[in-house]
């Protein structure tokens, strides 16, 4: 037989054959020799029924009409013949034949005449193109429709345009050529070198795209020349380089650029994460190099006649923002040992004489890990289970550093250990902690550690810009944590906590889902231990600042703050009982009962509210009792300072005690007890101490009085803003402002005297409009910071108006039509306030996709995404399901929302918006927003293959997170092994080793 049967190999074909179907006149030739004639590619003209259905070929038409006539009609009478009788063509092919042979369709089996018109489907090519932008549909359809809300949906912008047209390529040339013109004539002009580089994107020449970018970046380079350390055309130049060229290319650019103007913050970062952001290079002492370099080249400073025009950069502020991402990513990367003993020296190179011997690991705080191990390890549990467990066990209790070396007795429980990385030596460490140069700067410093330790203290927009400003870079943090600063510092007190009370749960679930050892989350085995540790080193920093009163009582009130979380995650977990509250309770008194806190009355007010949240929620049931507020512990303590400092003095002029006649207010009014508060109230408007006997109930003309007094101390009070200055300290950002205790004392007041009187709302807006206008809050922090918290102020007055009043008419300027607009417009100037962030996460009478647009319009990062999620599930909590059918369809339905929402930011989604596309920049590189994605498929009916392609694009984005990859190993337990041998490549820290595991389990 020939290697090529199609070509005959020199053999007659057989009986029945395909090859019987060639006319006789046209017989293929049996010789080899003739082996360029191949039969396949001659065309046959096969006698068939179906060839009469085929239209004649246009040269074989004669030329008489008759004949046309004639051939028509039999033409007819076939197809007729055909639709009367189907049936198939004989097989023209046997077993004899060697290859396949290719042969046409039956074409009589495409008309099925068995079915009636209303059973046929329909088909309609346009719905498979329902998002294609250049389709064109025939007429006005449901489709389009549907296509244009759902893209104004979430970002309001035009549908993209269609091709250019030639005039329009021409007018963009010639504007090309003026702006080129513009650059060189005025090249100290911005505008013209961004116009510039938009035309030049625009490629209205149709070069080659490294062409192109090669002129970009050429462009963007002389910019930077006019404009050095220019924010947008520096993040510009990263951006393109990032796209254009290879991570090794890419690096040695920002390294070229580094050494002309070694103070740019962008560079740094980009630089770092061409190597922590790429698969192929990310290895953490590789990361860790460059950290070392650019924070030891920061704390140089000016050294060569080259940097000398850079000395009014501040490398104090570039160093902490680089000592922050480098502690991050050792938190991300496992090496928490390594974070604390880098947190440890910092603070002794900056505090001289303060020890820090609370960041040292301690036997007795690690002794009930063994028993945990071992019932682990005996529990017969699958391998890649066991790893996991003791790895987050270990990875709880051992995140400490072993203490320095020495001869003392307490280094002696320590050795023998396995655990040889928890030894944290000077090379280890000191590249990564140095002194500042300027002392202002060391508060910042520690409230960047208190930080990390995920304690949430960034309530504020303003504040978090002031302590972490770039967000987009490194995808902020994996500190799920971090949502809990509504709770750690709550709004108001006059709004009651049970109005988010269908939001907290959801909260509650997702931080114990997406929470990571060691956290403070009372879920976890030894959260108590790390609850020890942050609370010793917050008291570590306020005793830093022993010589500074108002930078120590910062620190005090944050652990206070931290005592007061810790209850109230106790409470919504359920596992406050009475033994931890009274252990609390008397690590709060025996902290203020101390000499330096005693006499500080904002202490005693954050203890009232302490003890405010350990109450039980069943003690405010009763309203009769008149008495009731005396009997409260937390009353008590007003009551009891009140009386001391009316006896001191008769006049109230210390922020702290309006501060705490501003919060009793609250508390009384959320114990519904109107009268009280309102004198409350009159008493702080017009600085005179209350009456603690007095039981009779304020006439409207002492209220009318009493709310012009305080319009009077608050007019005083803006006087007084303008010989301030613009840049706040950030310890003002956690002491009380006698300024906003004013407008919310005259808020709450004017609501509670009638909720229709409308000048002291009226005075808010135009105090939103001048004084606290959007151009003065753009020019001043101060006034900035001020007009996010006077939003919050109209926020808690519109809450209290419907809460008491109800729904009432639009013209009263409290409806919940203004409260939404309030929020939409509080969210936009202000993305990272947690309180705008919540209060939009509980509204449940808008849309859908409105509450989803805002919040992926809000340029939040991963605070945005992680209150949608909980809105979803907070949706659904209230529809309650009798049966599990019921309880399975609603869980299926909130995963498929979710899924839906982590899918449209993904770059495989064709109808991606700008928006979309925006925030998956800050996204990708935040583990979190992978971990969801993954713990929603896992959830699903979705594939393992599936599964494992979003694992392979998280790591892709993030391959330094240990936590993705745990997260992984979870959702895909073959992968195991692959995750691991990943950490190890990677140097990620392991605490467990699989190999220690499977002999302690043999044993």
């Amino acid at each position: 037989m020939s290697l090529f049967p199609a070509y005959g190999d020199g053999q007659p074909p057989a009986a029945g054959s395909a090859k019987e179907t060639a006319k006789p006149e046209e017989e293929a030739p049996a010789k080899s020799a003739n082996w360029k004639n191949n039969e396949s590619y001659v065309q046959k003209h096969i006698e068939d029924v179906d060839m009469a259905t085929q239209e004649a070929q246009p040269g074989s038409s004669s030329s008489s009409e008759d004949s046309e006539e004639e051939a028509d009609k039999d033409r007819k009478e076939d197809v007729t013949k055909t639709k009367e009788m189907p049936r198939g063509k004989p097989l023209e092919f046997d077993a004899s034949d060697e290859f396949y042979v290719d042969k046409k369709s039956n074409s009589a089996y495409r008309n099925i005449s068995t079915l009636t018109k209303p059973t046929r489907p329909r088909y309609k090519t346009r719905m498979a193109r329902l998002r294609d932008g250049n389709h064109k549909h025939r007429g006005f359809s449901r489709a389009d429709s549907k296509l244009t809300l759902k893209n104004s949906r979430y970002v309001r912008k035009q549908l993209p345009a269609e091709a250019l047209s030639e005039e329009e390529v021409s007018r963009l040339r010639e504007q090309l050529t003026r702006s080129k013109v513009l650059v060189q004539r005025e090249p100290e002009v911005l505008d013209h070198w961004l116009e510039l580089h938009r035309l030049l994107n625009l490629n209205l020449d149709k070069a080659n795209r490294l062409a192109v970018a090669e002129h970009q970046l050429h462009t963007l380079e002389t910019a930077l020349e006019h404009h050095p350390s220019n924010q947008q055309i520096l993040r510009l130049y990263t951006d393109v380089a990032n796209a254009t060229y290879q991570a090794s290319e890419v690096a040695a650019r920002f390294e070229k650029m580094l050494k002309r103007n070694p103070f740019e913050y962008i560079l740094w970062t980009n630089l770092i994460m061409v190597t922590q952001g790429n698969m192929a290079r990310c290895r953490v002492p590789a990361v860790l190099r460059i950290y070392a370099y650019s924070m030891r080249r920061m704390h140089v400073g000016h050294t060569d006649e080259i940097t000398r025009r850079f000395e009014t950069t501040e490398t104090d502020v570039i160093m902490l923002k680089l000592f922050h991402n480098c502690l991050l990513f050792l938190r991300q990367s496992g090496n928490i040992n390594r974070m604390f003993s880098v947190i440890r020296l910092s603070m002794e190179l900056n505090f001289p004489g303060l020890t820090m011997d609370c960041l040292e690991a301690s036997a007795a705080n690690e002794a009930p890990l063994i028993e945990f191990e071992e019932m682990v390890l005996s529990s017969g549990m699958p391998m890649p289970e066991i790893w996991t467990r003791v790895e987050k066990l270990r990875q709880a209790y051992c995140y400490l550093p072993y203490p320095i070396l020495t001869e003392s007795d307490s280094t002696e429980d320590f050795k023998g250990e396995l655990d040889t990385e928890r030894y944290m030596f000077s090379d280890d460490i000191v590249p990564y902690a140095h002194a500042l140069k300027s002392p202002n700067n060391r508060l910042h410093l520690l409230l960047v550690v208190v930080q990390l330790t995920k304690m949430p203290l960034i309530r504020s927009s303003c504040l978090a810009d002031k302590l972490n400003p770039c967000i987009d870079e490194f995808g902020e943090t994996e500190a799920i944590e971090l949502l809990f600063a509504v709770l750690a510092d709550r709004h108001s007190y006059a709004v009651p906590a049970s109005n988010y009370a269908d939001c907290n749960a959801p909260m509650i679930n997702l931080a114990k889902d997406m929470s990571v050892t060691p956290s403070f989350m009372p879920h976890f085995v030894g959260h108590d231990v790390y609850a020890d540790t942050v609370s010793k080193l917050i008291l570590k920093c306020s005793e830093a600042f022993s010589g500074e009163e108002t930078k120590r009582r910062v620190f005090v009130i944050l652990w206070l703050r931290f005592q007061r979380l810790l209850i109230v995650l106790h409470k919504l977990m359920g596992k406050l009982t009475t033994s931890y509250l009274k252990d609390t309770r008397k690590r709060i008194r025996d902290q203020i009962s101390l000499e330096e806190n005693r006499d500080v009355v904002r202490f005693y007010t954050e203890l009232a509210l302490c003890e405010f949240e350990g109450q039980d929620d069943n003690d405010n049931d009763n309203d009769n009792d008149k008495d009731k507020d005396k009997d409260s512990r937390f009353f008590s303590i007003f009551w009891k300072i009140i009386s001391e400092k009316s006896a001191e003095s008769g006049c109230i002029s210390c922020p702290d005690i309006m501060h705490l006649y501003l919060v009793c207010a609250e508390l009384l009014i959320q114990n519904r007890r109107k009268e009280r508060a309102i004198e409350v109230l009159i008493s702080l408007c017009v600085e005179t101490h209350v009456t603690l006997d007095e039981t009779s109930i304020s006439s409207k003309q002492v209220i009318v009085e009493s709310i012009t007094s305080g319009m009077k101390l608050v007019a005083a009070e803006l006087k007084a803003l303008n010989t301030q200055p613009a840049e706040m300290a950030l310890e003002e950002y956690f002491m009380p402002n006698k300024l906003l205790i004013l407008l919310r004392a005259l808020s709450l007041l004017d609501t509670l005297y009638d909720p229709r009187n409308l000048e002291v709302k009226k005075f808010l807006n135009d105090l939103q409009q001048r004084e606290l206008g959007p151009e003065a809050a753009e020019a001043c922090e101060r006034r900035r910071f001020l007009r996010e918290q006077v939003m919050e102020i109209q926020l808690l007055q519109l809450q209290l108006s419907i809460s008491l009043s109800g729904d009432v008419d639009i013209y009263c300027g409290f409806s919940e039509s203004k409260l939404e607009e309030l929020l939409e417009r509080g969210l936009d100037e202000f993305p990272r306030n947690m309180v705008f962030l919540q209060h939009w996460t509980s509204l449940k009478t808008i849309l859908w996709h409105k509450q989803r647009g805002r919040f992926i319009r809000t340029k939040a990062g991963i605070a945005s995404l992680a209150h949608l999620v909980i809105a979803a599930h907070s949706r659904f909590q209230s529809i309650e399901g009798n049966d599990a059918f019921s309880k399975d369809a609603i869980r299926v339905a909130v995963r498929n929302r979710l899924i839906n929402l982590f899918q449209a930011y993904l770059p495989t989604n064709s109808s991606r918006s700008e928006t979309e596309e925006e925030q998956y920049r800050v996204l990708r590189r935040n583990s979190i927003y992978w971990r969801l994605y993954m713990t929603c498929l896992s959830d699903t009916n979705a594939t393992f293959q599936r599964s494992r392609d979003v694992l392979l694009m998280a790591i892709d984005e993030c391959p330094w997170d240990k936590a993705l990859l745990m997260e992984g190993g979870k959702v895909l337990p073959n992968e195991m092994a692959f995750l691991q041998d990943l950490m190890t490549e990677k140097e990620i820290r392991i605490f467990a080793v699989p190999e220690e595991l499977n002999i302690l389990r043999a044993q």
